[in-house]
């Protein structure tokens, strides 16, 4: 006997998205199958909270695309002081998954392709509601066979005071002209120091950057923005 699914309640979904026709797509796939769900819509953060300052969703989609991953970071954390408990997703077309593990680590619970279904996207759902990280069954293949290339890495050598200063402002999304000006240094001298730290750390990007740092304990007050 063909079983029904089984939709766990949830009363409202908040989507952020700059692209009208996915959102328009995204609340039809929505309502299809849970009819009484309440949606909310924006663009962005700001207009989010603008229009919907008395609003806590349960479960806030944001779409990636175009964002990269200090932005996606930056901004979940601002979700999160916007509605606390509320259960956060990411859906993009991202080529790699490498960063899905820091990401469920410290701001995300789920990750949805571009391409999702309604059965991913209740299946996410469900997941979120309970409390669960969700992703789909590809995706979840990928990880659990994947070895994660920071279990390779060799134990770092200690950054100098200056190299902290500098790995806090990149963390933070600086450019290092940026980082020149905050720090009154040239900017020759930032890129030199830019580069020892990738050396030391042997990492080639910021997110693991920001890994490495926190595995070890860095002064992570100066990597808060600001």
């Amino acid at each position: 006997m063909k079983m029904s699914p089984t939709y766990t309640n949830v009363e409202l979904i908040a989507i952020v998205d700059p692209r009208p026709i996915f959102k328009r797509g995204f609340r039809e796939t929505l309502v299809q199958t849970r009819k009484s769900l309440e949606i909310i819509e924006a663009s962005n953060y700001p207009e989010l909270e603008r229009n919907h300052t008395d609003r806590a969703p349960e479960i806030i989609f944001i779409s990636g695309t175009d964002l990269s991953d200090i932005e996606i970071i930056n901004l979940t954390s601002r979700l999160r002081r916007y509605s606390p408990l509320a259960a956060i997703a990411i859906y993009d077309n991202r080529k790699s998954i490498d960063f899905l593990l820091t990401f469920f680590k410290d701001s995300i619970g789920g990750y949805l392709p571009d391409d999702f279904d309604a059965r991913d996207l209740d299946m996410c759902i469900n997941s979120l509601a309970a409390g669960l990280h969700y992703v789909n069954s590809e995706i979840a293949y990928q990880l659990i066979t994947k070895k994660s290339s920071l279990k390779k890495q060799p134990r770092t050598r200690l950054l100098s005071a200056l190299e902290i200063k500098v790995a806090g402002c990149l963390i933070r999304g600086l450019s290092t002209s940026e980082i020149a000006h905050v720090l009154d240094r040239r900017s020759s001298t930032i890129s030199t120091v830019k580069s020892n730290i990738y050396r030391k750390t042997n990492v080639h990007n910021i997110i693991d950057l920001a890994v490495i740092l926190k595995k070890q304990d860095a002064p992570f007050g100066a990597f808060e923005e600001k």
